[in-house]
C-alpha cells in the first residue's frame, strides 16, 4: 500500500517542522545556558548583595544601583589597575602584531637562507610550555630592574610564536606577482606592507590582534608574579584581591568581575564586525 501524493507531502512538511523546532529548542537552551554566566555577572554587579542572597529573586533586575561597582573601587584601587590593563593590552599587542608581520616577512619575502629550519625552530617553541621559562624570564626582568613595573608585565610577551606563524602562513598565499611588480614599481618594504600586503591579510591581521589582546588582557599569574604594589598591578590580579577582602559581598565581587568582562566582550563584539568585512574584503581580490 502506497500513500498518496498529498498525505507523503504533509507528512514530509510535519517531519521538517519537528525538526526545525528541535533545533529551535535545543539552540535556544545552548544560548541561556551560555549567556546566563555573564547575565548574572552584569545583573549581579548592579544588584544590591542583599538581593542577591534571595535565590531565585535576586536574578530580576528589579533593584539596580551603581553602589556595588563604587564600593569595588573604593576597596582597591581598580580604577588604577584598569588602566594599567589597558596599557598592558596596547603594548603587548603592538608588540606582537608587529615583530610577527616583520618576522613573518623576513621567513617569506627575503630570501633567506635556511628559513625553514628557523621556521620548525620557531615553531617547536610553541610546544614548550610557558611554566618552563617562568624562572628564566623573571630572572632577566629582575636584572633589568624592572620588578614591579609595567614593561616587567608584556615585555616577556613581546614575541609571539604564534603570531609569526599565523602570518607566514597569510603572506605565503600572497601572490608573487605583485610582489615582483612592486619591486619593479620602486616600493620599499615598508611601502609595500603597508599599501599591498596588509589589506590583502587583513582577515588575519585582525584575528592575530584580537587573539594577542584578549591573552594580554586576561593575564593573570605572571602580572602577580612580577608586581607587588596595587597600584602597579593589573585588573586582574585586583580583582582576586578584591574576592578575598569583600568574600561576603556577592555584589562588590561581580563589580569587579563585570570590569574585566565588560571590555573584552566590546572588544570580540567589534571585532567579529570587522573580521566579517575583512573576510569579504579578501575574497574579493
Amino acid at each position: 500500500m502506497t500513500l498518496a501524493p498529498a498525505t507523503f507531502r504533509r507528512r514530509s512538511t510535519l517531519a521538517r517542522r519537528v525538526r526545525s523546532t528541535l533545533l529551535a529548542v535545543w539552540l535556544v537552551a545552548a544560548v541561556v545556558i551560555v549567556c546566563f554566566p555573564l547575565y548574572y555577572i552584569l545583573e549581579g554587579a548592579l544588584t544590591p548583595t542583599e538581593w542577591l542572597n534571595q535565590g531565585l529573586a535576586g536574578l530580576v533586575p528589579v533593584h539596580l544601583t551603581f553602589d556595588n561597582i563604587v564600593r569595588a573601587t573604593q576597596v582597591i584601587p581598580l580604577g588604577q589597575q584598569f588602566a594599567n590593563s589597558v596599557v598592558v593590552t596596547l603594548c603587548q599587542t603592538l608588540l606582537q602584531v608587529t615583530i610577527g608581520i616583520a618576522s613573518a616577512y623576513a621567513l617569506v619575502f627575503c630570501g633567506l637562507k635556511h628559513t625553514r629550519a628557523l621556521f620548525l625552530v620557531l615553531l617547536s617553541s610553541i610546544m614548550v610550555p610557558a611554566e618552563t621559562t617562568l624562572i628564566a624570564n623573571y630572572l632577566t626582568v629582575s636584572s633589568w630592574h624592572l620588578i614591579d613595573t609595567l614593561p616587567a608585565v608584556f615585555l616577556p610577551f613581546a614575541a609571539s610564536a604564534l603570531s609569526i606563524f599565523l602570518f607566514r602562513q597569510a603572506f605565503l598565499s600572497f601572490p608573487g606577482e605583485l610582489r615582483d611588480a612592486a619591486l619593479l614599481d620602486g616600493a620599499g618594504h615598508l611601502r609595500f606592507i603597508r599599501s599591498m600586503l596588509l589589506p590583502v591579510v587583513r582577515p588575519t591581521l585582525i584575528s592575530v590582534t584580537l587573539v594577542s589582546a584578549t591573552a594580554a588582557w586576561n593575564g593573570f599569574f605572571w602580572p602577580l608574579l612580577v608586581t607587588n604594589s596595587p597600584e602597579n598591578r593589573t585588573v586582574q590580579v585586583g580583582i582576586a584581591q578584591l574576592s578575598n577582602v569583600e568574600a561576603t559581598d556577592v555584589g562588590v565581587v561581580l563589580a569587579g568581575a563585570a570590569l574585566v568582562t565588560v571590555p573584552v566582550l566590546l572588544v570580540v563584539l567589534l571585532a567579529q564586525r570587522f573580521l566579517a568585512d575583512g573576510l569579504t574584503a579578501g575574497a574579493l581580490k
